[in-house]
């Protein structure tokens, strides 16, 4: 069959140079000569994508030889892999990628020549018969490709000449491409999507295609001013890499959301384009649409593009089907499926929720694996693609991955993939994220955008993703879609060369770090770091602290699971020791164990090894005016009549409180446990009474007014804390009880959290006890989340006091919170 043909015209655009479909066809034919290889023989494509990749593919198929497209980004295990399974007798590379050609050679052991595509030079005088490339009948086989493997190592998926023109025919079909249209080719040519539309497609129809040689914001920008591009086919991380550049800076102009808010009224693509041009302008005023496959792009983008007058088409496709199974049309987009089958493919819906497809484009076979075949590709030609969904009107949706759901053990399926989409739409501070279940309940591994983290100022990772990202989707999620762990991860998840997570591999990631530092110590190679002082003299007070090894690139927070207070700690050892002050903003951002060690060298006036305690930090000196009471009696007057009438509250075990200092603590259930503590107190206990409060819960004026003159200690998690912790301390000194939450936070299921330690070091190193409440009926009330309590009963009782005496620290937490549990307990029975 005729496949390429000369179209009297340019057919190639790479580094500035023109290369007519004659150029392609001249070169195809005289690497055909080159190869000298007979019908069936295999030959390697590694390299990245450029002419020769081309010339190459057609110069095998001009020899009715096999293409077999490798990643280009490959090392030579990867490629080793793929030379013992395929036993191909050639290997067409480039400079780039020669030396890991060579050496996977080398490992496989077999006799493969190698050809270096640039060191070929068509002479001038080379003559062509025919400029015509014909492809292997249609029966035989036009490419073998590797999938990426999600779940294992790459399987090859053989695709015969009629596959690969099924897509063809039917995206020709559809007009996904026409012979006026210019193509950018971002994505590698070792995928089925861009081999198809990209390539083939582009090649026998005489659409222009445009190479670039690095995918940066600028190369990309570039191509499509300077070509004006009509059409680019990519992936959701690009699409998604877009949409962030384009709303970060609509929100960060009025007048620009105000606009993005009228075009999505208006609902009009004419109108959106006119009124952002100037974002057309920057994409080059021609794109016709973009093309999204390989993953699914979050339809929540989609519509954003869609308010700006951009097209994206997304649709469906696997290695297996060539790729193409359903595809949004041109002129009808339903966003949030993937639109309708195309034409030549038949797909329905199996009993367990499977979608199964038929056709042209489904695979021959799988290379040299009979029984894989067998389970994907049944006797009546059904091909089970293990993704789950569904048809409504013609327009397919895909569920998820049937190996990839989540089953919990009450029979709930979860789909990791929306959560993860969920979560992700509501930060800029989670660069990946993965939801898996581990123990019985949902975890979340996060791969945070550290550069923010630092600029931010952000002190406590785990806690600020925990609280303000985390628990904001948990608030609204159904119980059994909650995540109930998190866990921060320092390197990128592993993920396929489309940007698909390999989930096969995070249970291991899991596992690894459950071991915990000490047990990585034989894979780490020493760093020369570690000889030095400051190393030894962190790494054995963090062994007498923590009982945790260290190594230079140990993460304080991540790998050593130190909190905010471990830090501010450790920092003033640090401070004692080598004989200088750290400064606050510089050490939000010394977090890694080299970067602590290399700061301690640049500005050690000293070195004098001695013990450091809390005793020592609150002794310091702290330049802090205590909040008036003015407003107490103010807030009682407005609040006792609601408390007493409305929310029924009775007070009991008053006379167990004690008129001498003490440090009162009470579980945190609702919005109202403050107001509700304060019934507690009488006369004098009233003005002498501080509480300890987050401060970004007092970011209102009338709020900050309360704080300023209601003895309200406000603490800010990620800016002076020490000193917050500081002034409480000088609050007890100075004969006054300080109220603390020690949760942190209310509660989100009306059950106890875990304790903060922070009161029990006040009370050890102090030396005062702690009066221990308990509240109960507020959740009921004014669970997280509500607006307005309801009538109910709530209720506070004085439990008991706990006392320092020779206790440790954790000793201190666990009787305290026994004593809230116990009589949670009591009051079930």
């Amino acid at each position: 069959m005729k496949f390429v043909t000369d179209f009297n015209k340019e057919a190639v655009f790479y580094k500035d140079k023109e290369f007519t479909y004659k150029d392609l066809i001249k070169e195809a034919k005289y690497i055909s000569l080159l190869l000298g290889i007979e019908k069936g023989d295999k030959v390697v494509n590694f390299m990245e994508n450029r002419p020769e990749f081309i010339c190459s593919f057609f110069g095998i198929w001009n020899s009715k030889g096999i293409p077999i497209n490798i990643d280009a980004g490959y090392d030579s295990e990867e490629l080793e892999y793929i030379l013992t399974d395929a036993d191909p007798k050639i290997i067409v590379t480039s400079n780039k990628n020669l030396k890991v050609a060579q050496k996977a050679v080398e490992l496989s052991g077999k006799n493969i020549r190698i050809i270096n595509s640039d060191e070929i030079k068509v002479p001038e005088n080379f003559q062509v018969d025919e400029y015509v490339i014909y492809s292997p009948e249609l029966d035989e086989t036009g490419v073998l490709l590797y999938t990426s493997g999600t779940t294992g190592k790459p399987k090859g998926v053989v695709l015969t000449v009629d596959n690969l023109m099924s897509n063809v025919d039917a995206i020709t079909e559809i007009k996904m491409g026409t012979p006026k249209d210019r193509l950018l080719a971002l994505l590698p040519y070792h995928h089925v999507l861009p081999l198809s539309i990209n390539l083939l497609m582009a090649i026998h129809i005489g659409t222009l295609i445009v190479l670039i040689d690095e995918l940066s914001a600028s190369a990309i920008l570039g191509a499509l001013q300077k070509y004006k591009i009509t059409i680019v086919v990519g992936v959701p991380r690009l699409w998604e890499m877009i949409h962030k550049g384009l709303m970060n800076k609509i929100k960060t102009s009025k007048i620009a959301t105000m606009l993005f808010n009228l075009c999505k009224k208006v609902n009009n693509r004419t109108f959106s384009r006119i009124v952002f041009k100037k974002v057309h302008e920057t994409l080059g005023g021609h794109i016709r649409f973009l093309v999204s496959g390989g993953a699914k792009l979050e339809s929540g983008i989609m519509d954003d593009f869609k308010v700006l007058g951009i097209k994206v088409l997304e649709g469906y496709g696997l290695t297996e089907t060539s790729p193409i199974i359903a595809f949004n049309r041109e002129d009808d987009v339903k966003i949030g499926t993937v639109g309708k089958v195309i034409p030549g493919v038949e797909v329905k819906i199996a009993d367990d929720g499977e979608l199964v497809v038929r056709g042209r484009n489904v695979l021959k076979e799988y290379y040299n694996k009979p029984e894989a075949t067998r389970e994907a590709k049944d006797s009546d030609g059904w091909f089970h693609t293990g993704d789950l969904g569904k048809i409504e009107d013609g327009y397919i949706s895909i569920i998820g991955r049937k190996k990839e759901m989540i089953v919990l053990s009450n029979g709930k399926n979860i789909n990791p993939v929306d959560i993860e989409n969920e979560i992700a739409r509501g930060t800029d501070l989670i660069k990946e994220i993965a939801v898996v279940e581990y123990n019985n309940h949902l975890l979340a591994m996060v791969y945070p955008d550290f550069n923010l983290i630092k600029e931010r100022n952000i002190v406590n990772i785990t806690e600020t993703l925990k609280w303000e990202i985390i628990d904001s989707y948990n608030v609204s999620a159904p119980a059994y879609r909650k995540i109930l762990e998190i866990k921060i991860v320092k390197d990128e998840l592993p993920k396929t060369k489309l940007g698909k997570l390999r989930r096969f591999m995070l249970k291991d990631i899991l596992e690894n770090l459950e071991k915990g530092n000490s047990e990585k110590e034989e894979t780490i190679e020493k760093d020369p770091e570690e000889d030095t002082l400051e190393f030894k003299t962190l790494l054995e007070y963090i062994k007498e602290e923590k009982g945790e090894n260290i190594h230079s690139n140990s993460h304080i927070e991540i790998d050593l699971g130190l909190d905010s207070l471990d830090i501010i700690q450790m920092n003033s050892f640090i401070e004692k020791t080598f004989g200088f002050k750290i400064k606050e903003e510089e050490a939000v951002n010394l977090k890694v164990i080299k970067e602590i060690c290399e700061y301690i060298r640049k500005n050690s006036n000293t070195y004098h090894l001695e013990k450091m305690n809390w005793g020592e930090i609150f002794k310091e000196d702290v330049d802090y005016q205590l909040p008036n009471h003015r407003a107490i009696w103010f807030i009682k007057l407005i609040f006792t009549p609601i408390l007493n009438l409305y929310l029924g509250l009775r007070i009991k075990g008053r006379e167990k409180l004690s008129n001498d200092t003490r440090i009162i603590i009470c579980n945190h259930e609702s919005f109202i446990d403050a107001f509700a503590v304060q019934k507690l107190f009488r006369g004098e206990q009233i003005k002498n009474t501080y509480y300890f409060a987050i401060k970004k819960h007092f970011d209102k004026p009338v709020l900050r007014f309360f704080a300023n003159h209601g003895n309200i200690i406000l603490m800010d998690l990620n800016q002076n804390l020490k000193e917050s912790l500081q002034i409480s301390a000088k609050v007890l000194k100075s004969k006054k009880n300080l109220v603390i939450f020690p949760e942190g936070a209310r509660t989100r299921n009306g059950k106890i959290q875990d304790f903060k330690k922070f009161f029990a070091i006040l009370s050890k190193e102090l030396n005062i006890p702690i009066t221990v409440l308990g509240i109960k009926g507020a959740y009921a009330s004014m669970p997280y989340g509500s607006t307005f309590p309801k009538p109910g009963k709530v209720e506070v009782e004085v439990l008991g006091e706990v006392y320092p005496d020779d206790l440790p620290v954790d000793k201190i937490v666990e009787k305290s919170r026994n004593l809230i549990i116990e009589w949670q307990n009591k009051d079930r029975k």
